[in-house]
């Protein structure tokens, strides 16, 4: 496996950051990197690396087999039901104490009690939140002690579940008793049917002490108030505490243009500043595919006799809307960009690890560059994870990828009580107020399919919940999703769309392909042929999938080369789907070869997943704008395991992810049956000419055709129908459509389709391809000119293609 390594996110001092300070008077004591641990009740403190885990710091001290390897799994789950405690000492000398100073945790997993000096200072029960706290009175010249002591989120949440008259349902908790929903913590971590159960605690993320003279910022903020084509109107405003009566002198720059310079009058204690300023003729943040992510950097400077405090800001300009109304079909769902429809092209995101502060910035950097390298506009970050770190948005915000942000609730119920609804409120302020001035924030989202859960999955007779029992749960929910969260965004996010709980409606009724947003499992849970994809077609796809294997060298970090089969015990231990691999093998046997070999059969469970999901995505794109997003279930994967990610553990491209690319450009050309369709994102009217080739597998031409065509801007067209007695006077399962879409001399789209599946096709077995490398670039052809299907290019490196048909 990836070693485990505790990476030390700087956020605000990596390039990618949407902010950076330079202050005079104030200076910040970093306490992330060495500390100590131990078992609550040991007498032994170990070595420790702060933001990490429990688990990461007992692996680093050789106390525990690597956690993703085999079924090592099950013999660490004893970590989780004790206690920790971690310290550090750090010194002060005596110019510190004369400064105001604050104790900033962004991340506390989950439930801590923090003292400093012996004194408690934070007690903590939500791992999604971030605390600050004026330590001045707490501080002595030089040694100082942290203390945290982190207590067991499965036995500290017992009482919750004893004492509750009913039971709420969490199937990813794998634990008799299901006592995950009482505790603000990643769902995922509890297990899910794609990965582990690794119930974290620790520091997760960075803290420091901030140490400040005359003033300290509270918020400082730049935000679009009004957007035209003519001009953007810009307010900043800021919340200062200040030490005494004084005057803060206020600057506002972009580049050498001065947008804001003028003097502010300051109270003993919180100040409320504000101003605005315009932007003349704004160029658009656009997402990826329909233009550039056009971003401005202003620098804001206050100033007062005694300080400076400058820091950069990033602020996008664009419109966003989600658009729901009702139509003669049903009801509409898509997202208005800049006032241009947008045709949703992306995946369902998952944090990318089980032990979080191992994804360093390196590890963002290149999972958004795959998302952006495949076409993809928008991730779907789903409801059983985080809210990711600043990196994450700030690396969307850059690279055009629109964010759906799912609040943190998924697949379960939730509890109702007043101290559980101030937790969450709490939650969701921090969080929204940290993200909502991400261009890249698109929707938030209530929760993932727990309306779906309640009306379709039949717990209310599964627990035998009495008349009374269904009705407070079901006020719980709606006082949580329906009043709580909405009213939230509603006041510190007013500028993003909320939505309830996805999807809309479950898959088993027949609304769901007509109204809202759709999470479609009848393929796979279902067990439905792939061709349904081509009929379940909603207004817009927001879960759908299929598993596959991850390729050997990801195989071989959780198991020997001698258990490279699909009964050894790892290829069980690493399939958390009840249904998994057996299903796999099924759908093979339906449209594919099933090989005996090991190796030649994760090669092939990769084509099946591609295949299926290219009829849903190229099904969907045709549709529009009856259909308008598609974001496949899944994105990637949190271990080295076997799942519907297109991403595995180590970034590594599967064919989903190459399919996805093709599947996912501006322009598509796609068949149903004998009928070509084109589909265009583009926002431009264009001419273009379609050449469509009906070859056999020796490469002889049987037919051709050269269309002339005038595309319409952003929409999708029947451009050609293939007569059938073109295609029925030749043998169906020897015979291909080669078709390219040209404009002017540039190849803008290809596409090649087949009139049989996989398995029917006559495909000689005498092919070989031929390669050279030249000027870094490699060269592939086939040898005699016939059809290779498939090409498998196999490397130590994400390339531009692969698994394609040559």
């Amino acid at each position: 496996m990836r070693p485990i390594q505790h990476s030390l996110i700087l956020i605000l001092l990596f390039a990618f950051s949407a902010c950076h300070n330079k202050e005079k008077s104030n200076s910040s004591l970093d306490l992330s990197g060495d500390w100590q641990f131990k078992k609550q009740g040991d007498s032994i403190w170990l070595s420790a690396i702060v933001p990490g885990t429990v688990q990461t710091d007992l692996y680093a001290n050789h106390l525990i087999s690597d956690p993703f390897y085999g079924d090592n799994e099950q013999r660490n789950k004893w970590i989780e039901n004790e206690n920790w405690m971690y310290r550090k000492d750090f010194f002060l000398d005596l110019s510190k104490l004369k400064q105001n100073a604050e104790l900033i945790f962004e991340g506390l997993d989950t439930y801590a009690t923090v003292f400093l000096n012996g004194k408690q200072i934070i007690e903590s029960d939500n791992m999604f939140r971030s605390y600050k706290i004026e330590i001045d009175s707490f501080l002595l010249e030089g040694k100082n002690r942290l203390e945290i002591l982190f207590e067991s989120p499965v036995q500290k949440a017992l009482p919750f579940y004893d004492t509750l008259p009913y039971r709420l349902p969490a199937d990813n908790d794998r634990n008799d008793k299901q006592t995950s929903v009482f505790t603000r913590k990643a769902p995922y971590q509890y297990g899910w049917d794609w990965g582990p159960r690794y119930v974290t605690m620790g520091i997760w993320r960075p803290v420091k002490i901030q140490f400040w003279d005359d003033f300290n910022i509270i918020e400082n903020r730049l935000y679009q108030i009004e957007l035209t084509d003519e001009k953007a109107l810009v307010a900043w405003i800021a919340e200062v505490y200040s030490d005494t009566e004084t005057s803060l002198f206020c600057s506002v720059q972009l580049g050498k243009e001065v947008k804001i310079d003028r003097k502010f009058d300051l109270v003993k204690g919180i100040n409320h500043l504000a101003d605005t300023f315009n932007i003349e003729h704004p160029k658009r943040w656009w997402p990826n595919g329909y233009g550039r992510p056009e971003l401005y950097v202003f620098d804001i400077q206050l100033k007062t006799k005694n300080r400076d405090f400058s820091e950069k800001k990033r602020m996008g300009f664009r419109t966003i809307k989600l658009i729901t109304e009702k139509d003669s079909i049903g009801e509409s769902f898509y997202f208005k960009v800049n006032g241009i429809p947008i045709y949703a092209k992306g995946a369902n995101y998952i944090p990318q690890d089980n032990f979080l502060p191992n994804v360093d910035s390196s590890r963002y950097v290149q999972i958004i560059k795959s998302v952006k390298a495949s076409n993809m506009n928008m991730l779907r970050v789903w409801g059983g994870g985080i809210y990711e770190n600043d990196l994450f948005y700030d690396l969307c915000d850059e690279n055009g990828i629109l964010l759906w942000q799912d609040f943190m609730f998924a697949c379960s119920l939730y509890p109702g009580d007043s101290a559980f609804i101030h937790n969450v409120k709490a939650e969701a302020i921090d969080n929204i107020k940290r993200l909502r001035d991400h261009p890249s924030l698109a929707l938030w989202c209530g929760n993932n399919e727990i309306n779906e859960l309640w009306f379709n999955w039949g717990y209310q007779k599964k627990y035998s919940y009495s008349n009374k029992d269904s009705l407070n749960i079901w006020d719980d929910y709606q006082n949580l999703f329906n009043r709580l969260l909405p009213d939230l965004v509603k006041e510190w996010s007013p500028q993003i769309d909320f939505w309830e709980s996805s999807p809309k409606i479950g898959w088993g009724h027949a609304e769901s392909m007509s109204e809202g947003d759709s999470h479609y499992w009848g393929i796979w849970w279902g067990k439905e042929p792939f061709e349904v994809y081509a009929k379940k077609v909603p207004r817009f796809a927001s879960e759908f999938g299929f598993q596959s294997f991850p390729q050997r060298s990801t195989l071989l970090a959780f198991a020997d080369s001698n258990q490279m089969h699909i009964d050894s015990k790892p290829m069980h231990a690493h399939q958390k789907s009840s249904i998994g691999n057996q299903t796999i093998v099924e759908y093979m046997a339906r449209d594919f070869p099933v090989p005996t070999d090991f190796e030649d059969f994760v090669y092939v469970s990769q084509l099946v997943q591609a295949y299926g999901l290219s009829i849903a995505l190229e099904a969907q794109r045709r549709a529009k704008p009856y259909c308008m997003g598609s974001l496949y279930w899944q994105l990637n994967d949190c271990w080295p395991g076997i799942s519907w990610s297109g991403l595995d553990y180590f970034g590594n491209w599967k064919a989903l992810h190459y399919e996805a690319q093709h599947d996912f450009a501006t322009f598509l050309i796609s068949m149903d049956e004998n009928s070509v369709y084109i589909v265009s994102d583009s926002l431009a009217d264009i001419d273009a000419n379609l050449e469509l080739k009906l070859m056999d597998f020796n490469g002889q031409l049987l037919f051709s055709k050269n269309s002339e065509l005038h595309l319409s801007a952003n929409r999708s067209a029947l451009i050609y129908t293939i007569p059938d007695e073109i295609i029925n006077q030749f043998a169906s399962n020897q015979v291909l459509m080669n078709a390219k879409l040209y404009v002017g001399e540039k190849l803008r789209a290809q596409n090649v389709f087949y009139f049989v599946s996989p398995k029917e096709l006559r495909l000689s077995s005498d092919v070989k391809p031929e390669f050279k490398l030249k000027n870094g670039k490699l060269f592939v052809w086939s040898q005699n000119g016939k059809l290779i299907k498939n090409l498998y290019l196999q490397t130590n490196t994400n390339l531009s293609a692969n698994y394609f048909d040559l």
